[in-house]
C-alpha cells in the first residue's frame, strides 16, 4: 500500500508537522523525525498528532529507533517501525528493570507508621472481589483481583518499590558533559586548525641553456660568478692478476773456441793485439791475448840454408755463439799484414733461443687488467657517492698503480708464460646535488633579462652533464651542460597574500590575470572547508610548468 513519507526538520514545531500531515495525499503517513527532536518528546504533542490524523482519516506511523521516543509513541497509540520497509507495530511499554539492591526499599526498615500505610489491605472474600478499573480511573482506588481457586498469586511487577538510581543518572550526566566538551573541541579544531589549502598554478615556461666551463676541486667554493664548484672524491682499490705471453727473445749459449797458429815469413817480428780477428766463412775468431809473431829465420837443412817462418800459438774464440762455428782444422783469413793463420779444431759452440719478458708485454697486460675492471670500478665508485651526489663519469682515473711481473722484465719466461699482479687505486669526482642546483640556477638567472621579470622554475639537475673532465693539481676542469625552465616572476608569498580568505572562483579569476599564468587550481581540506584559510602558514603554493620549447641562448 502506498504511503506518504514526511521528514521532520529540527526546526519544525507541532503546528508545522500537523500541516504536513493534513497535506499528505495517502492514507498512511510515515513520520521520519531526526534524533532527539524536542517537539516529539511530549506525549501531549504525539496525542494531538494522532487525533489530527484520525480526524483526517489517515493512519499515522512513526519511523524511529529512538528508545526515548518509542515509549511516548506507545502512550499515544502510534505504531512504530524501525524503517520504511519494516512492519509498524504499537510498542509495548517495558517494565522498569531492577538495577541493584541499593535501589530497592526494604519495607522492614521503614518506620512503623510508613510500614503500616504501605501494607497491602486485607484480601476480601471470594464473593466480594473488587473489579480492576481500567482507563483513567484514580489509581488510589485500583486494586488487583485476588487469585482464583487453584491459581497461584501473581508475581509483583519488576521495579515495584524502587527509587531512581541517582548514581547512574550522575554517570550519564558526566558522559554527556564529556561528549559536549569533545564536540566543542572538535568544532574548534575543524574551524581554526584543520583547514588547509594548496594552490597549484600552471605557468608557461621556456628553456634557457647553460653551457660553461667550471673549475672543480675539493677546496673550491661553489660560485657561478667565478665558475668554481666544490667536489667530493671517492676512491676504490682493486687487486687483479692476469697471465700473458712473453714475446721477447734472447739467444744464449757458448761460442766455439780453440788455438790458432800465427806465422810470419818476413824477417821482422809482428805484434798481434788482443781481439784481432781471423775469419773463415761466417765465423770470425778473435785472439784472447796479445802475442808477438817472430820473424822468419835461416835454417841449415843439411844441404843448404832455408828460411823458416816464425810461428806462435794463440787462444781464440768465435764472435758468435752456436754450433755453426765448431770447425775442423783449417786456414783463416788474417787481418794482419804478413801474418797468416791456421787453426786447429774449434769446439764448444752451442746456442739456444729464450723467451723473455719485455716492458711492452707488461704494459699490454696492465691495459688488459684496466679494461676488465673499468666497468666494475665505475659502478662501485658511483655507489659510494650516494643519492645526493652526482658522479662525474669522465673523471674516472688511476691515481696509484703497482704492478709486479713474474718473471721480471728481461728475465726468461719458462715456456713463454708470465703473470702480472696489479694493485690499482682508482678515483672519481662528484658534485653534491645541492651545489650543482645552486650553480645552474645562478648561471641561468644571470642570463635572464631583468626587464622581463622572470625566474628559474626548474634546473633539471638530474639531466645536467659534467663532461670532458681533465685532472690537474687542484682538482680538475669540466664542461657543464644543463637546460633550465624559466617563466614569469611569481613569488610564493605574494600568492599567499592574494588568496587567503578567498573562495575558489575568486582566486581563479584573480590569479589568471597574472602574465604567464595559464591555469589555477585550489585544493581545500578537510572536505567541509569552503575557502582558503587566513593563516598563510596553512597555504601551500605549487607550480605546474608548461614548456613552450623556446630555447634560450
Amino acid at each position: 500500500m502506498n504511503k506518504d513519507v514526511i521528514y521532520i526538520d529540527v526546526e519544525d514545531d507541532v503546528t508545522a508537522i500537523i500541516g504536513k500531515v493534513k497535506d499528505a495525499k495517502e492514507k498512511i503517513v510515515a513520520l521520519v523525525p531526526p534524533k532527539r527532536i524536542g517537539v516529539l518528546q511530549s506525549t501531549v504533542n504525539l496525542r494531538i498528532l494522532q487525533r489530527t490524523a484520525k480526524t483526517a482519516g489517515k493512519h499515522l506511523v512513526l519511523i524511529t529507533n529512538d528508545q526515548s521516543l518509542i515509549p511516548l509513541a506507545a502512550g499515544a497509540s502510534i505504531p512504530v517501525a524501525k524503517n520504511l520497509q519494516s512492519k509498524p507495530e504499537i510498542p509495548e511499554i517495558a517494565a522498569l528493570k531492577v538495577d541493584d539492591d541499593d535501589d530497592i526499599i526494604d519495607g522492614g526498615q521503614l518506620p512503623v507508621g510508613e510500614h503500616a500505610a504501605s501494607a497491602e489491605p486485607a484480601r476480601p472474600s471470594k464473593k466480594a472481589r473488587i473489579p480492576v478499573s481500567t482507563g483513567d480511573a484514580d489509581p488510589k482506588t485500583s486494586r488487583a483481583l485476588p487469585p482464583k481457586d487453584g491459581e497461584s498469586p501473581r508475581k509483583p511487577k519488576a521495579g515495584a518499590g524502587k527509587v531512581p538510581n541517582f548514581n547512574a543518572f550522575r554517570k550519564k550526566l558526566i558522559i554527556i558533559i564529556v561528549l559536549i566538551i569533545a564536540l566543542i573541541g572538535f568544532f574548534v579544531w575543524a574551524i581554526w586548525f584543520a583547514p588547509k589549502a594548496t594552490v597549484e598554478i600552471t605557468a608557461k615556461t621556456s628553456n634557457v641553456n647553460v653551457n660553461t666551463s667550471v673549475m672543480l676541486g675539493a677546496a673550491q667554493q661553489t660560485d657561478a660568478s667565478k665558475g668554481t664548484m666544490r667536489t667530493v672524491q671517492v676512491e676504490e682499490k682493486q687487486e687483479a692478476a692476469v697471465d700473458f705471453e712473453a714475446t721477447g727473445t734472447e739467444e744464449q749459449g757458448e761460442a766455439a773456441g780453440g788455438t790458432v797458429t800465427l806465422s810470419k815469413s818476413s824477417p821482422n817480428s809482428k805484434k798481434v793485439p788482443i781481439g784481432t780477428g781471423f775469419s773463415n766463412g761466417d765465423c770470425t775468431f778473435v785472439t784472447r791475448t796479445e802475442v808477438t809473431v817472430p820473424g822468419a829465420s835461416p835454417s841449415w837443412n843439411g844441404s843448404g840454408f832455408t828460411t823458416v817462418a816464425g810461428t806462435v800459438d794463440v787462444k781464440v774464440k768465435a764472435t758468435a755463439i752456436g754450433e755453426q762455428c765448431n770447425l775442423s782444422a783449417r786456414k783463416y783469413d788474417s787481418t794482419v799484414d804478413g801474418v797468416s793463420a791456421k787453426g786447429g779444431d774449434m769446439t764448444g759452440g752451442v746456442k739456444k733461443v729464450l723467451k723473455i719478458v719485455t716492458q711492452a708485454d707488461v704494459q699490454k697486460a696492465s691495459e688488459q687488467i684496466a679494461s676488465q675492471n673499468n666497468g666494475d670500478v665505475k659502478t662501485k665508485l658511483q655507489q659510494k657517492f650516494g643519492k645526493d651526489v652526482k658522479a662525474i663519469d669522465s673523471s674516472l682515473r688511476t691515481i696509484k698503480s703497482d704492478v709486479v711481473a713474474t718473471p721480471q722484465v728481461g728475465q726468461e719466461a719458462p715456456e713463454g708464460k708470465a703473470k702480472l699482479v696489479s694493485t690499482v687505486t682508482y678515483a672519481m669526482d662528484g658534485v653534491a646535488s645541492a651545489d650543482l642546483e645552486s650553480f645552474i640556477k645562478a648561471a641561468a638567472s644571470s642570463k635572464l633579462s631583468k626587464e622581463n621579470d622572470q625566474r628559474v622554475y626548474e634546473t633539471n639537475t638530474s639531466s645536467a652533464q659534467l663532461a670532458d673532465f681533465a685532472a690537474n693539481d687542484t682538482g680538475g676542469t669540466a664542461t657543464l651542460s644543463a637546460t633550465t625552465q624559466v617563466g614569469p616572476q611569481i613569488k610564493d608569498d605574494d600568492i599567499k597574500t592574494r588568496v587567503k580568505g578567498k573562495r575558489f572562483s575568486d582566486i581563479q579569476s584573480d590569479l589568471k590575470t597574472i602574465q604567464g599564468v595559464d591555469d589555477v587550481d585550489v585544493k581545500l581540506s578537510p572536505f567541509w572547508v569552503s575557502k582558503v584559510p587566513n593563516d598563510e602558514a596553512k597555504i601551500t603554493v605549487k607550480f605546474k610548468l608548461i614548456n613552450t620549447a623556446k630555447n634560450g641562448s
